[in-house]
């Protein structure tokens, strides 16, 4: 009983880390620009550009945590958004805009399009436009696809990330690598666990059972009683990759729409 409670205190333990580090790099980042204008005076403005970014799956939040207003993407939109506002105390009509996402990449490409729409001056035409992205991501406009995202997420994660990042600016800086080492690694992870507590749960046989040729357990761990528990750790970050890669291949796709045309 005690070893089945450690066990799964080990596996929520195991996937507190994961979920903390999936949204570590998100916590600290964030693209800033200024806007002329008072908060209040670009409420509407910035609301309509943020519709318009994500087909209407933007709206304010009551829970602005310390910003005269925010704005955040609605929880069914693939493309998530967190925006910002705050009024600049020493500077009159001015406003500071904080955007925020899950990659530095796509919060790069957002500033750099708000900015663009907000204040009509021409800048990268929505592509991001700074040092840490590199020149592979430059390129023709082109779209992912939802089936290869997808089905690499089925057969490892990791390889749904490379997919999903390579030539796009979704993902920024460190984003590839953390992304994908942090697959691996828990699949290694969960994968030891789960191998671990099957293992336990087979049928020992005995010098006896085997001399008098009866039949014995396989030793195969997926004819365990605990195979479902070893199948299931490897399933979860198989889903989660899953919902992130049809977020990515969704977000690079918008990204290559702004590109092209900023004609909503």
């Amino acid at each position: 009983m005690n070893m089945k409670k450690s066990f799964q205190h080990k596996i929520l333990k195991t996937l507190f880390v994961f979920f903390l580090l999936s949204s570590f790099s998100s916590i600290f980042a964030g693209e800033v620009f200024e806007l002329e204008g008072e908060p209040g005076e670009n409420d509407t403005r910035l609301l309509s550009a943020l519709n318009r970014l994500t087909y209407d799956r933007v709206l304010s939040n009551q829970n602005t945590k310390g910003f005269a207003f925010r704005y955040t993407t609605k929880w069914y939109s693939p493309l998530q958004l967190d925006v910002f506002v705050l009024g600049l105390a020493k500077r009159d009509k001015m406003s500071l805009i904080r955007i925020e996402s899950s990659k530095k990449g796509t919060e790069k490409v957002f500033r750099n399009f708000l900015q663009e729409e907000l204040t009509k001056k021409e800048l990268t035409g929505g592509l991001a436009n700074y040092a840490d992205v590199s020149e592979e991501a430059k390129f023709e406009p082109y779209r992912k696809n939802y089936f290869w995202s997808e089905s690499l997420a089925l057969i490892q994660p990791a390889a749904s990330v490379f997919y999903n990042s390579y030539k796009s600016p979704v993902y920024g800086g460190s984003d590839r690598i953390k992304s994908m080492f942090g697959y691996i690694g828990l699949d290694l992870l969960l994968a030891g666990i789960g191998y671990y507590y099957a293992t336990t749960t087979m049928e020992k046989n005995s010098a006896l059972e085997s001399y008098f040729l009866k039949p014995t357990a396989s030793g195969n761990v997926l004819d365990s009683p605990g195979a479902p528990v070893f199948i299931g750790l490897l399933i979860i970050p198989r889903l989660y990759r899953m919902v992130g890669g049809w977020q990515d291949t969704y977000t690079h796709n918008r990204i290559m729409e702004i590109s092209v045309s900023k004609s909503f």
